[in-house]
């Protein structure tokens, strides 16, 4: 049983904290005790068996967004916790929300539960949302939804950036090209890809021994104009994620921020940070699907030329994350940051046991920058 009364378990005890530590966002409580956003949701009228965030973004004394998926099927939700300044905005979202369903405002807890079409930042979930038999798969708020059209057997991905549309064709295609199994993509609009649905089981930590055979391979795939995942861009991106960590327990929070800044240290004139060819960019076992020819190739999104090495390293520190042994011998300095890139993951995704996950993560990184 959780609880942000600070008893129960390590999560709840980190969450009991954060809240306290928040005071800008009184609605941060509910959203993060699942018992508490359940009566929350009852209390006005939204009964969802099994209601959870299956994600979040915090922007500490500001704004969480969190996504809600129910249990089984049925429409997701976006509820979101401002602060009294941007609150005053919150009428933005509202109005947004118009034509969507139902819109539960509290304004004592500065609440605002809406359909996770009304995410503004989405326009297309908006038209998505009406398609008969389209169910929801994943959400991030203000950054990218995936939706199953059952009847139609397609999957259909929208993002915020329209960037990110180019770089998933491209990338899809120049795995075809090459021969690597993943669904062919199509843009649908600017910020909207589609592409056939592939059944299959989700892969595992066991399907290292096919991933193996396939990371060769990718080295042949002409990644063309992807972006440059470098020693500059991976500095960037590690700044960020330190600085995405607001939820974690200060004492992990203060390791986090010193191995970050002693792989800073070790990283200059790396030459294993020197860039390489095509990279998944995000890799781990959830990116495949596990089909009676073999893997298949999913999400490929955040496609880069990247260090060699790199989705080694990528897969390494999910399997850590997940509780499992690192399959891939891979430079020290991309498994160290590999690691300190996920880190703010677990508690972003909610999982149960998200606070030991965290704590993998940063032990893999600080052995991999000391080593």
């Amino acid at each position: 049983m959780s609880g942000v009364d600070g008893t129960g378990t390590e999560e709840a005890r980190f969450d009991a904290r954060l809240a306290r530590r928040d005071p800008d966002l009184p609605g941060l409580a509910t959203v993060l005790d699942p018992d508490r956003l359940g009566r929350w949701a009852r209390g006005h009228g939204i009964d969802v068996p099994g209601l959870r965030v299956d994600r979040l973004r915090y922007k500490p004394s500001t704004t969480l967004r969190a996504a809600l998926a129910p249990a089984g099927d049925g429409p997701w939700w976006l509820l979101t916790a401002y602060s009294p300044d941007s609150w005053r905005k919150a009428g933005k979202d509202v109005r947004a929300a118009a034509g969507t369903g139902r819109t539960v405002v509290d304004g004592e807890l500065r609440l605002l539960l809406v359909p996770a079409a009304a995410d503004r930042a989405l326009p297309p979930l908006r038209a998505s949302a009406g398609t008969a038999g389209a169910t929801t798969v994943a959400h991030n708020p203000a950054r990218r939804a995936v939706l199953h059209e059952v009847p139609a057997g397609r999957c259909r991905k929208v993002h915020a950036d329209p960037r990110t549309v180019h770089r998933s064709v491209r990338a899809a295609q120049a795995l075809r090209c090459s021969g690597i199994e993943t669904p062919a993509l199509t843009a649908d609009g600017e910020f909207a890809v589609t592409s056939p649905w592939v059944p299959g089981r989700p892969a595992t930590a066991a399907d290292a021994p096919a991933v193996v055979e396939l990371l060769p391979r990718w080295r042949e795939v002409d990644p063309g104009d992807l972006p440059v995942l470098g020693a500059r861009e991976l500095r960037a991106a590690l700044d960020r994620a330190v600085l995405g960590t607001p939820g974690l327990d200060p004492g992990l929070t203060e390791r986090l921020h010193r191995t970050a800044s002693r792989w800073r240290t070790r990283a200059e004139d790396a030459a294993a940070l020197d860039v390489g060819g095509f990279a998944h960019g995000d890799l781990s076992p959830d990116q495949f699907v596990a089909t009676g020819a073999g893997l298949v190739v999913l999400d490929v999104d955040r496609a880069c030329r990247a260090p060699r090495g790199w989705d080694a390293a990528s897969w390494n520190a999910a399997v850590v994350a997940a509780g499992g042994a690192p399959p891939f011998d891979v430079p020290p300095l991309l498994l160290a940051a590999a690691a300190l890139l996920r880190a703010p993951e677990p508690f972003r995704r909610r999982r149960p046991g998200w606070a030991g996950a965290t704590r993998r993560l940063v032990d893999l990184a600080e052995r991999a920058v000391a080593a």
